[in-house]
């Protein structure tokens, strides 16, 4: 008895679960109400990184770049260098070319070009005396020289709002991982923190009911310590009181019952039958108190 009393049981994972019912339960419903908090917060979270990150962008698209110099169509006159044109000549077919008069006739005035529709109209003189067609030259518009600090600048600031919205937006994913991962992490600890805290209100539960179960069976075994950090603690003290008590009683049944015998045998009715079943009943005592 010596031995078994020394005896000390550890937890193992293989007997987390005593009562699964009841753990299971406990656990489970713990866990989704923490799931649903968790959801609610990341879901206002994500509300909030995701305008958070829209005004940011919105505000990074705002910031105007050095603008690059374009060339324009509609440049001014002064900026102009017409080139004289080649004169175009009709020739009537088999007759000579017409000597220039000396006096050219006055030309008239050009006819006022039509309401602007868009496009752009070629206007043609023509010299009835000599046959000969006149075309404005063509517009020639100076390219002004490129500036190369003002490129390199403009540029810059174009990587540097790329650079800027891509970080913005690592951000916004960045928070989405760290609360996908925060609420795995709760559920998955809260799990086996649950576990864990229902086997040791169940662990002394469980020992008790063994204990009950031998003593309905006749065994009265030595109740053992509990394990450290286990519940119900003053429940199962004042069970093992009660425990001692039954095994203390049966203690004084077998000295009373070993005393009856001796007096019988003294009295020469040790073959007596009464004497016979009191002596199997204190055999039967002894053996469920080792």
């Amino acid at each position: 008895m010596t031995a078994k009393s020394d005896r000390s049981y550890k937890r193992s994972w293989k007997n987390l679960l005593i009562n699964k019912r009841y753990q299971l339960r406990f656990t489970l419903f713990m866990v989704g109400i923490s799931a649903l908090l968790m959801a609610g917060l990341g879901i206002w979270v994500m509300a909030v990184a995701n305008e958070t990150t829209k005004v940011s962008k919105t505000s990074v698209r705002g910031d105007a770049c050095p603008k690059l110099r374009a060339v324009d169509p509609n440049a001014s006159a002064d900026e102009e260098e017409p080139i004289p044109p080649p004169p175009m000549r009709l020739e009537e077919r088999g007759s000579a070319a017409p000597a220039a008069p000396a006096t050219p006739p006055s030309q008239p005035a050009p006819a006022a070009p039509p309401p602007g529709d868009g496009e752009r109209h070629v206007r043609v003189q023509i010299d009835e005396s000599s046959m000969t067609l006149t075309t404005p030259p063509p517009a020639m518009h100076r390219v002004p020289p490129p500036d190369p600090d003002r490129i390199a600048a403009h540029w810059v600031c174009e990587l540097r709002q790329v650079a800027t919205l891509d970080r913005l937006e690592r951000g916004r994913l960045l928070i989405l991982w760290v609360m996908i991962a925060t609420g795995v992490a709760l559920v998955l600890g809260l799990a086996i923190y649950g576990i864990k805290m229902t086997h040791r209100v169940a662990g002394p539960l469980f020992k008790v009911s063994l204990y009950l179960s031998k003593m309905r069976e006749g065994r009265f075994d030595k109740v053992y310590n509990l394990r450290k950090g286990d519940q119900l603690v003053d429940f199962y003290d004042q069970f093992k009181l009660a425990h001692g008590g039954v095994v203390a009683m049966q203690q004084a049944d077998i000295t009373r019952l070993t005393a009856v015998i001796a007096a019988a045998e003294a009295e020469g009715l040790g073959q007596h039958p009464v004497v016979a079943e009191l002596r199997e009943l204190a055999r039967r005592k002894e053996r469920s108190i080792e």
